[in-house]
């Protein structure tokens, strides 16, 4: 070998280690993108350096950066992983770039590292609530994975072979192709588990609330199965009101009152609440009267009655005023007839509807409103079959006119008589909105609305229109059959709203009763008042003189005990802990019905449990009667929602699902809910859309909804 052979020789096996140790190979170096003809040349490495040769000092280090970025034809730079864009800088720095990559979760993936918890935004989860928050692992899990989609199956009441759906299982690898495929009896378990986890959580949380009011309701599947279902609902530590599903189960026939009440005591011994249990509010059926009375002689048995016994049956108000509804219409019931057979006619075909949408849109009246054809056992679709009719009043006149087969156009005085029972029904649809709330407390608001119903039906009563009079006379006959079983409890409760008070007491009696009535029926509800503050306060002290007699021995040690009284430091906790008991509890009740309502002008609504929260240390006895009173529901609309989501988990293709899959669903799916703020547009618009009530009005050519 000659020795320009030798020296060439040298030279390739020089640049070969080069590339070697700068940890890539021959593509990674050709693929290298150049920024800017200035970049920053790196210094060599020691073995580099101490070669000497010039043409070696000139050639440029690779970055490994560049393995996980490229340039795009914008003069930018990219990730390859999440595709974030950044600016290429002119000195050829790659700072900022490995910033980006220490905080990339895809890239973090891609390596299979875990890096901690990353916090994924509200923005993207379209979540408003500030308590949502998901965290997710910076390496995918297949565990939590799982567990995620056990999370959407049973929160959004979706069949279990979802997860085997071959759509979403390509949605899935798109996004992820490290997903494993999940069969329908893996994640069956999987939901299992996830509903057992809801469980224990909900069990550690009774165990910190001092009362617990239950609801409660029977319904029968499309399988003529019949199930009960028991709601608890709760104020918690931060003075918000909780409902939750304990038990949604088969009940076996017949649903007589023992049957119900041996279910309902073995639900709450079940949950460990058998001595919390404050009231129990039901329908009014015979065989729940029967259970009530069953449940009460239990709990005195037990001497676990609480609230004195003043308050452990409530009858549910929502039904109450359903039946004092039903007893009006079915008195003019005839005359509703043509309204409800035209809605009906018009509503069998296409045509007709856009033919009365024209009309209606000719006459200049606004189409935004929906034909309701009414159900006779639900009184508020009367109600709102009957405002919009009156809505199109002027369009069905019309109609008649272009339509010789349409027989059902009202008289002018049948209009009149629709009118008045819309304006009667107005008031109890209102007041039905407001006692059919699970978000907010109703107790307190049962006077006021009362109040109104029972003005609209006296205001009937001694009208000079015999037709509303007729209507209002069975009304009235049925609204004092159930008033005098509620008035105590909802009196108690609008004492303890700080905007109403006595006002609302002393008003509403002074209306409802006569003058020589009112003073006594205020005395009663004055008494049972103190008499439930009593029971309180005495508790209170117990509470106080235990923990302040732990909290002596704490600090006076424990030889302190065995010392006589004799002025010592120890022996003074002894002295302060005599002198308990010697000075009567200062009455909080009486200095918060001495200081004037709350006046609430804000255009929010008012919080009563937010301002009970922040009067606790003022009112320290009050504050807890006040918490345990508020918590009582007054209807038993949030049971009846369950059977909505049951109807929905037991449809046609279901059927065959076992109750106790049935119940872990229905109540797994309900916990999952109230533990995530975000509103669930899926099931909202499936329970709207549970019965086909109302038509929408095309105009010209538009399709029906």
């Amino acid at each position: 070998m000659t020795q320009s052979q030798a020296s060439v020789a040298v030279e390739t096996t020089n640049i070969e280690e080069v590339q070697v140790s700068s940890g890539g190979d021959s593509e990674a170096v050709a693929e290298e993108p150049q920024t800017n003809e200035s970049a920053e040349t790196p210094s060599p490495t020691p073995s580099t350096a101490c070669t000497g040769d010039s043409n070696l000092k000139k050639r440029k280090r690779t970055s490994e950066i560049w393995l996980n970025f490229k340039n795009n034809d914008r003069g930018k730079v990219y990730c390859v992983h999440c595709q974030k864009h950044y600016k290429a800088v002119k000195a050829g720095t790659t700072t900022h770039l490995w910033r980006h990559l220490e905080s990339c979760v895809h890239y973090k993936r891609h390596q299979g590292k875990t890096a901690g918890l990353i916090p994924i935004s509200e923005t993207q989860l379209g979540v408003v609530d500030e308590g949502d928050r998901v965290w997710v692992n910076g390496k995918w899990d297949p565990v939590k994975d799982r567990e995620m989609l056990a999370n959407v199956i049973v929160g959004h009441e979706l069949p279990f072979m979802f997860s085997e759906y071959s759509l979403f299982r390509k949605y899935m690898l798109y996004n992820n192709p490290l997903w494993q495929k999940v069969s329908r009896t893996t994640i069956t378990r999987e939901c299992m588990k996830v509903v057992e986890s809801e469980r224990d959580k909900l069990k550690k949380i009774f165990k910190d609330v001092d009362k617990v009011s239950l609801t409660s309701d029977c319904w029968t599947s499309n399988r003529t199965v019949g199930f009960m279902c028991i709601t608890a609902h709760y104020i918690d530590s931060g003075w918000n009101l909780q409902k939750r599903i304990i038990t949604f189960k088969d009940l076996s026939p017949p649903h007589s009152g023992e049957v119900i009440s041996d279910a309902i005591l073995e639900a709450i011994r079940k949950w460990g609440i058998e001595d919390k249990i404050g009231t129990i509010t039901l329908d009014n059926a015979s065989n729940n009267d029967k259970a009530a009375g069953l449940l009460r002689l239990s709990f005195e048995a037990r001497d676990k009655l609480h609230f004195l016994g003043y308050f452990f049956h409530i009858r549910c108000c929502a039904h109450i005023l359903n039946l004092v509804v039903q007893d009006g219409l079915g008195k003019i019931d005839k005359g509703l007839n043509k309204i409800r057979e035209g809605v009906k006619y018009l509503k069998k075909s296409q045509a007709r509807l856009v033919k009365f949408g024209e009309i209606a849109t000719q006459l200049g009246i606004c189409t935004n409103r929906s034909l309701c054809i009414d159900v006779k056992t639900r009184w508020n679709s009367t109600y709102h079959m009957l405002d919009v009719a009156i809505h199109y009043k002027l369009a069905f006149e019309g109609y008649a006119q272009r339509d010789s087969n349409f027989e059902w156009l009202p008289r002018r005085d049948q209009w009149e008589k629709a009118e008045k029972v819309r304006n009667l029904l107005t008031v109890f649809n209102e007041t039905t909105k407001v006692f059919s709330g699970s978000s907010y407390p109703t107790s307190n608001l049962f006077l006021v609305e009362i109040f109104n119903v029972k003005k609209a039906i006296c205001d009937a009563y001694v009208s000079n229109d015999e037709f509303t009079r007729e209507m209002s006379l069975a009304m009235y006959e049925k609204f004092e059959k159930y008033w005098g079983e509620v008035n105590v409890l909802m009196a108690v409760a609008s004492i303890l709203d700080p905007r109403l008070k006595m006002v609302s007491v002393k008003f509403v009696y002074g209306v409802l009763y006569f003058r020589n009535e009112v003073e006594s029926r205020i005395d009663v509800v004055m008494q049972k008042l103190r008499a439930l503050y009593d029971l309180y306060a005495k508790e209170f002290m117990s509470s106080s003189e235990a923990a302040a007699s732990t909290a002596a021995r704490e600090a006076a040690g424990p030889s302190s005990s065995a010392q006589p009284y004799s002025g010592g430091t120890n022996n003074f906790w002894r002295y302060l802990e005599s002198t308990w008991g010697e000075e009567p509890p200062v009455a909080d009740l009486d200095s918060y019905l001495k200081e004037p309502v709350f006046q609430h002008r804000s255009s929010s609504p008012f919080d009563v449990l937010q301002w009970w929260k922040t009067n606790a240390v003022r009112y320290p006895i009050l504050s807890k009667l006040a918490k345990d009173v508020l918590c009582i529901p007054i209807t038993t609309v949030s049971s009846e929602s369950a059977f909505s989501a049951g109807g929905r988990i037991l449809d046609d293709y279901r059927s065959s699902l076992k109750e106790n899959v049935v119940e872990n669903l229905v109540c797994g799916g309900d916990w999952i809910r109230a533990n995530t703020r975000a509103e669930m547009q899926t099931i909202e618009h499936a329970a709207k859309a549970e019965e086909d009530l109302i038509v929408k009005i095309p105009i010209g050519q538009l399709s029906i909804n």
